[in-house]
């Protein structure tokens, strides 16, 4: 039986799966129970073992820049009242101590109110296969320039940065299924575990698809800090055995199904299912809650 000590309890992992499928901004403000800012569990240890492990390996790919050390302090501020962690207003205290991924915006100097903020530093040790350090430099368009069906994200870029870097807190979740149960996923490294690993014993008869995915969620949240002309994005990953999530809920299969269907191919290509779409969708409607 798979098991990993960061693993996320199953009635614990978001369930934002809708249908037809978007690539849209999806943001809500942040407000009342269960929004927080930022978490904290009991996997917490985990997570700083695999930051740690991240940062051993090569820590110029996951830290990047260098914050205002203000901004660091209202970060630091933020565990402390969210968390009740008391954390160093350290870039490296920082990335150890919160099970967040950070990446830190600020203004151009002397640019006009309103204009592009730009991302001055990264803190990122969980990437879902993107690089951290390419991203310092780079205004909200350009990073979401190689989005699969990037149309809405980029005709919203100005007023989605205002909203959630400038005015208020925000939340939104993005979640995809991969078979590699790790938190880091860098593009540059082999997966642990790939699709045609998978897909191979499937074919075996050893194991269905649907018992080798994991569902993985990135839980996003933002912090204003107009005073400062900063804001921080905070990303918190979260993994679980797919079966354990579908199995929390009836119907959830059903869903699944229906917005793995609604993909663009693009969509499909762009988050590496291309080869695997068709049998899990035959596996998910012979969910036995499916109704199929």
């Amino acid at each position: 039986m798979l098991h990993k000590d960061h693993f996320t309890p199953a009635e614990a992992m978001p369930w934002t799966v809708v249908s037809p499928f978007r690539m849209q901004p999806g943001l809500s403000r942040r407000e009342g129970a269960g929004h927080a800012l930022l978490l904290r569990d009991a996997q917490a240890p985990a997570y700083a073992r695999a930051k740690q492990a991240v940062l051993d390996r090569n820590p110029r790919r996951a830290l990047a820049g260098e914050p205002h050390p203000q901004v660091l302090a209202a970060v630091a501020e933020a565990a402390a009242r969210e968390t009740g962690q008391a954390l160093p207003a350290e870039l490296r205290a920082l990335t150890l101590g919160l099970q967040e991924d950070m990446v830190f915006l600020h203004d151009e100097p002397g640019a006009s109110p309103g204009t592009a903020m730009r991302v001055r530093a990264v803190s990122v040790c969980f990437p879902s296969k993107w690089r951290p350090d390419d991203k310092p430099g780079k205004d909200f368009a350009a990073i979401h320039a190689p989005v699969a069906d990037n149309g809405l994200l980029l005709a919203g870029a100005r007023g989605i940065v205002d909203l959630a870097f400038r005015q208020a807190s925000m939340l939104r979740h993005v979640w995809l299924l991969t078979p590699d149960p790790s938190l880091a996923l860098y593009p540059d490294e082999a997966q642990s575990v790939a699709w045609e690993q998978a897909v191979q014993r499937s074919a075996a008869g050893t194991k269905r698809l649907l018992d080798q995915a994991l569902f993985r969620v990135e839980r996003q949240t933002t912090l204003p800090l107009p005073a400062l002309g900063a804001g921080v994005f905070f990303i918190r990953v979260m993994v679980c055995p797919l079966t354990d999530v579908l199995a929390v809920s009836p119907g959830r299969a059903v869903e699944l199904a229906q917005a793995l269907a609604s993909m663009s191919e693009a969509v499909v290509t762009y988050r590496g299912m291309a080869e695997v779409r068709e049998r899990l969708l035959a596996e998910l409607r012979a969910w036995p809650d499916s109704g199929c």
